[in-house]
């Protein structure tokens, strides 16, 4: 099944190579754990940098995560999320170091018009470059393909996802593949200063779990220079699958 999977991730990343000709604006940003439709454009480099902190069941976590994302043509990117992780749980030495990296590929497959929103296809692969011994990492690779669509109405915009990750089996036959998705919305203030808020899930991984993780976002956007975006907001847990609550900040940088 997972060879199957790689194979057509390969082919669909020739599809996006020779579908590239076409040209598209659109809109990418943090905090969302939501995906949106928009890409950086032909030659345009990004960098976000962001700061997670979280605490659940007495263990506390930061994550520094950083993700460059360059545009290969005005239709698709390519960027590679790293996390460098710092665990603090209770009673055992406190553990640091890299994560699993991610490694995405979006392709914007239809821009925005009045009577339909843009919509891309996400692709990503989870390396197993965190020790899984320390509690870095899963041991594993897994594979995702996200649909993306986002919507806007004046100073809002929507924006929707839905996908799906093939989970590598990590030696624990109570390990399953599991569906994605979210809902956020972005409302602009001022033409510099945005409210969002978004809905995000997934179905947990292990098949032994009484509840799948779902969780909820509030916070803004603040764009504090022509090129520089700061980010910040508050997450919640809506059950015991994920932490009560844990909070980010971070910034965008176009270069």
């Amino acid at each position: 099944m997972v060879k199957m999977f790689e194979k057509l991730v390969i082919l669909l990343v020739f599809s996006m190579v020779a579908c590239s000709a076409f040209p598209l604006n659109g809109f990418a940003y943090r905090p969302f754990v939501t995906e949106d439709a928009g890409v950086a454009g032909k030659g345009v480099a990004q960098l976000e940098l962001s700061w997670d902190y979280l605490k659940w069941n007495g263990d506390r976590e930061n994550v520094l995560l950083f993700v460059p994302i360059y545009g290969i043509t005005e239709r698709i990117e390519l960027s590679a999320e790293i996390p460098y992780l710092f665990h603090n749980h209770e009673g055992v030495e406190r553990m640091d170091g890299i994560g699993d990296i991610n490694l995405v590929g979006k392709f914007l497959l239809l821009e925005e018009k009045e009577s339909r929103p843009a919509l891309a296809l996400k692709g990503a692969l989870k390396t197993k470059s965190g020790n899984e011994e320390k509690g870095l990492g899963s041991g594993d690779f897994d594979y995702s393909v996200v649909g993306v669509a986002s919507k806007s109405f004046g100073t809002l915009a929507l924006h929707a996802m839905f996908g799906y990750t093939l989970v590598g089996p990590n030696g624990d036959d109570n390990v399953s593949d599991i569906y994605l998705y979210g809902l956020a919305a972005d409302y602009g203030v001022t033409e510099k200063f945005h409210v969002v808020a978004e809905i995000a899930g997934n179905r947990h991984p292990d098949r032994t779990a009484s509840e799948d993780p779902l969780s909820g976002l509030l916070g803004f956007t603040h764009q504090i220079a022509d090129k520089v975006i700061l980010d910040g907001g508050v997450r919640f847990g809506f059950n015991d699958a994920v932490p009560k609550w844990n909070t980010t900040i971070g910034v965008s940088i176009t270069f």
